[in-house]
């Protein structure tokens, strides 16, 4: 699965990332790669909390769909690729 993520550059303080797909799932960093390795933490983490609450994945959305959200404007795009386990479904006894 490929999450897009959006990120904005806080001036003297760093960058901040957005997964849009994925409700609460943010981060903070100093350096863009820093904020896009600890975003790909996050969003595994994310994903193993949907999980644990028996619900499945959301599905991505395409950049191009998000990119005219006016909250979005003025930020750096990149797709988190994630290769998340699904549940194994449990066998009936």
């Amino acid at each position: 699965m490929r999450y897009p993520v959006v990120v904005h550059n806080i001036e003297y303080a760093g960058f901040g990332a957005i997964a849009p797909d994925l409700p609460h799932c943010h981060c903070h960093a100093e350096t863009l790669d820093a904020t896009l390795q600890k975003m790909a933490e996050k969003i595994f983490q994310r994903l193993d909390d949907i999980q644990a609450a028996g619900e499945a994945p959301p599905p991505c959305s395409e950049i191009e769909a998000l990119r005219n959200n006016p909250a979005y404007a003025g930020g750096i795009w990149a797709m988190i690729d994630v290769e998340h386990e699904q549940p194994i479904p449990k066998s009936g006894d």
